[in-house]
């Protein structure tokens, strides 16, 4: 008899990080999207601090903004928490297929001091198709680490694809742990902190 087929996207990285969370410690996520409800449930197992950044509600405005400086003052403010610890984990889903080079770059610098060895950094990269929706939309996981896409925008926009090591000169303070290429084209990344 064989298996029922299970909804959602199977993403081996992001299992792989969910998994290798320690239960009997407390962890801190930084959610770089918006707040959902399955990814609270995720963690409802874990003594879990959940920062959201919600990238998704400034990027209009980061995108329609040519003076790096000013696109680094919204990063700075979407990433500004008082009591910042040291992260576990880093959920990207799918934004940074939605960010300049530069940004990235920004994006990452800021958040370094948040890194310890142990941290990871988890992406969705656009890898096969040149056209992606126009907004990044939302994901969402279920309790099997299975992510679950909602995408509204019917619009298409050419996609970066930006190449692995293009990624590693754009992140330099980390390296790629695993690689995966998704059945739907999507290549999903797990970063470490080099050192």
């Amino acid at each position: 008899m064989s298996e029922p087929r299970k909804s959602g996207l199977g993403a081996p990285l992001f299992e792989q990080a969910i998994r290798d969370l320690d239960p009997d410690k407390r962890i801190v996520v930084l959610e770089l999207g918006a707040l959902r409800s399955g990814t609270v449930a995720l963690f409802t197992a874990y003594r879990c601090r959940l920062d959201v950044a919600d990238l998704p509600t400034n990027l209009p405005k980061l995108q329609a903004l040519e003076e790096a400086e000013e696109r680094r003052l919204v990063l700075q403010d979407t990433l500004c928490w008082p009591d910042a610890e040291p992260l576990d984990l880093v959920l990207c889903w799918n934004l940074l297929n939605y960010l300049r080079r530069e940004d990235i770059r920004t994006l990452v610098e800021m958040l370094q001091p948040r890194f310890a060895s142990h941290t990871r950094l988890h992406a969705l990269m656009e890898y096969a198709s040149p056209l992606m929706p126009a907004t990044p939309g939302f994901w969402i996981p279920d309790a099997e680490s299975r992510l679950h896409a909602s995408q509204v925008d019917e619009e298409q926009i050419e996609a970066p694809r930006y190449k692995p090591k293009e990624l590693e000169r754009l992140m330099p303070q980390l390296a790629p742990e695993r690689t995966v290429l998704l059945g739907n084209g999507l290549q999903e990344y797990l970063f470490r902190p080099r050192g």
